[in-house]
């Protein structure tokens, strides 16, 4: 029985010497991860992006960070994108077709160059008859200003006297003798057919199989025509006007005085007149309008970054059917943290790490702090538009680039 707490003894003591040593051990390690860990260099916080999803991230913004080229120590990094100083996507202010296109994507234009054009069949015809009517306008207004020769004011003067005549005449009605004389002409008429009805009768009239061969039947025609004629004289003479004669008269009185009163051109005249030419020229100038919005023409210098239907097929306005950038002025544009907007201002240099560029990176310089903060995953940021310095690099809008700020002096 006394053996067993011997060894139970022995081996509390071993296990205390042996926990001391690990402690030891734990210590020293510790010193010495200590002391390797003041040892190394600051590590760079992360590359930022526009938006961060925790208020830590966020505070990261603010925090300069190791510049991998030259070891300097720089401002916050963003990421942002590539965009044209001027960018444009045309389209057509009037529906139509397509009837083709006069550039590619990838052309470099110069400003006032036709890009695509619509078919215009029908606005030309539309011109074609809107400058039609403006010469005719025109022409009329010209005889408004120019006076009439002396044998054409004559001619206007004779031609109203006797539209004058008449019209007197006819308004008055018939005279008692027109009336008397066509009395007579009818009651001789009538006499006439009476006699050559009773030698039709006594010839056998109608009775007679040879009746329409003889000089009696060929007598009672003629009598009766002349009859028909004398009445329908004399019925006219005694019903002397009708309205159709009256509205004849008082027609041909008022176009001779107009012809008269154009002798001399008046102001109310020429006004007309050159209404007429003012709204003849106000459609030719729409018609024409028409027809130059039937081309897409390049409003600036730049490339053709993008086209849009093909060629024949339908558009209508507002359909963008070319973008138009210019490469020569690009911009990178960045969503940056309202903790880090602080340390930013006007002119402040930049460096871009792009990509596309496998490494190169491009100089640039804030041009544009926005006015407008945004939200979006809990983190508020402003746009902030950086000029890229000249270069022949191949840059284009949509591209990614990280966004060094140099340390505000």
């Amino acid at each position: 029985m006394l053996f067993k707490p011997q060894v139970v003894f022995k081996f509390n003591r071993l296990g205390l010497g042996l926990m001391t040593l690990l402690v030891s051990s734990l210590v020293l390690l510790g010193g010495c991860a200590q002391v390797q860990a003041q040892a190394q260099p600051a590590v760079p916080t992360a590359v930022i992006v526009a938006a961060q999803p925790t208020a830590a991230a966020r505070a990261a913004t603010a925090t300069p960070i190791s510049n991998a080229n030259d070891g300097s120590t720089g401002g916050a990094r963003v990421t942002g994108s590539f965009l044209s100083a001027s960018q444009a996507a045309l389209a057509f202010q009037t529906p139509g077709r397509i009837k083709e296109y006069l550039v590619k994507e990838g052309d470099k234009v110069k400003k006032g160059d036709t890009l695509v054009s619509l078919d215009a069949t029908i606005i030309e015809f539309q011109v074609a008859q809107a400058e039609a009517a403006l010469n005719l306008a025109k022409t009329r207004l010209k005889q408004t200003q120019t006076p009439l020769t002396p044998e054409q004011q004559a001619a206007a003067q004779a031609a109203l006297a006797a539209a004058q005549a008449n019209f007197a005449r006819v308004s008055k009605g018939p005279l008692p003798d027109e009336i008397a004389a066509a009395k007579a002409n009818l009651d001789r008429a009538q006499a006439l057919l009476d006699q050559a009805q009773a030698a039709y009768d006594k010839a056998g009239g109608a009775s007679n199989p040879y009746a329409g061969l003889l000089p009696t039947s060929v007598n009672l025609q003629q009598a009766t025509a002349g009859y028909e004629a004398a009445l329908a004289q004399y019925n006219l003479a005694k019903n002397h006007p009708t309205l159709t004669e009256l509205a004849g008269a008082a027609l041909q009185l008022a176009q001779a005085k107009a012809a008269v009163s154009q002798l001399t051109p008046t102001a109310e005249n020429l006004a007309i007149a050159q209404s007429g030419v003012d709204q003849a020229q106000a459609a030719v100038d729409l018609a024409k309008a028409s027809l130059a919005n039937a081309k897409l023409v390049a409003p600036f210098d730049g490339t053709v970054i993008l086209l849009g239907p093909k060629a024949s097929e339908y558009t209508n306005p507002g359909v963008p059917i070319a973008t138009l950038a210019d490469l020569s002025k690009m911009q990178v544009q960045a969503n940056v943290d309202e903790l880090t907007l602080g340390g930013l201002k006007l002119g402040q240099s930049a460096t871009l790490y792009v990509d596309a560029l496998g490494g190169k990176t491009l100089p640039a310089k804030i041009s544009k702090i926005g006015l407008l903060a945004t939200s979006f995953g809990g983190v508020t940021s402003v746009p902030v538009t950086l000029d890229v310095e000249p270069t022949d690099a191949n840059v284009y809008p949509g591209l990614s680039a990280t966004v060094q700020f140099a340390s505000a002096p």
